[in-house]
């Protein structure tokens, strides 16, 4: 089975490994969840009303792509769970590799004209990293004692600090824009692995569905119970990627009508949709 095939199945199914975590090591929040069903979702996806898009697969990638960002001169860079970023061009049509032998790379984002991205050693260690020209260089590795195990998404929270959600370790770690200091709070997920952010508030999804954390000061509350695999707020509507509903957004039955996608995994884009498909190893561009 492929990394990034097992990855997804680890997003939803807990590791053995996690009985043995201190309490320190596993914040989830599961109890500190809202009682109840935090959605009207329909208990069957195939039920669920379809929003009628246009899709189609942009372009392959050889190891299969897991992360997405779009540049602000548009090309788009997909991280490869198998140690590389590959960059695809719009105006060339074309993918290349843009840097290689970077560790297991998972979430990236642009931010101050930089490529920020997190990377794992088999679920054993892990960083918060920036892109400086073709290396990286490491702004963050744990808080005290409790080291990143499998950092798989990164984004910047209202207050300007990194927001990085570990599955393996539980918690949502909070790391200052340079990385010289990293707290840890409780996700409200169960296995944390994607975030997303506007100006007032931190979304975090996991196995069990997606919490909002009103930011800075404000305790998990569950709006979602679909297990996600990857966020994203594409204008004001926060989509949702995960393996039993596709496409679809947060709070609210509505499906993308995408069912080609074998395994949806992390979006990105604005006017355009861009959608990873993690058991396609493709990635697809969605107009809505």
């Amino acid at each position: 089975m492929s990394t990034y095939l097992r990855l997804s199945l680890l997003l939803w199914s807990a590791t053995a490994c996690q009985s043995n975590k201190t309490d320190e090591d596993t914040a989830i929040a599961s109890d500190e969840r809202t009682d109840g069903d935090p959605s009207d979702d329909a208990d069957d996806p195939a039920d669920a009303p379809t929003e009628t898009v246009d899709a189609e697969p942009l372009f392959e990638v050889t190891g299969g792509p897991y992360d997405l960002v779009v540049a602000p001169d548009g090309r788009l860079f997909v991280s490869i769970q198998e140690s590389r970023i590959d960059v695809w061009d719009p105006a060339e049509q074309w993918v290349e590799e843009h840097t290689s032998r970077a560790g297991s790379i998972f979430g990236m984002t642009w931010h101050n004209e930089h490529l920020f991205y997190t990377t794992s050693n088999h679920r054993q260690s892990g960083a918060l990293m920036r892109l400086d020209g073709r290396d990286g260089t490491v702004l963050a590795t744990a808080s005290g004692s409790t080291v990143f195990r499998e950092p798989t998404d990164l984004a910047i929270a209202p207050d300007g600090r990194w927001v990085i959600p570990d599955p393996t370790v539980g918690t949502l770690f909070v790391a200052s824009p340079d990385g010289s200091t990293v707290e840890m709070r409780s996700p409200g997920v169960e296995e944390p692995s994607t975030v997303a952010t506007n100006d007032g508030a931190v979304f975090v999804g996991g196995s069990n569905g997606v919490a909002r954390i009103d930011w800075p000061d404000g305790s998990p509350e569950w709006i979602d119970d679909r297990p996600v695999n990857g966020l994203h707020f594409f204008g004001d509507r926060l989509l949702a990627a995960g393996p039993e509903w596709g496409v679809f957004e947060v709070g609210a039955e509505t499906r993308l009508g995408i069912d080609e996608i074998r395994l949806a995994g992390r979006l990105a884009g604005s006017s355009t949709l861009f959608v990873a498909d993690w058991g396609g190893a493709a990635v697809w561009a969605i107009s809505p």
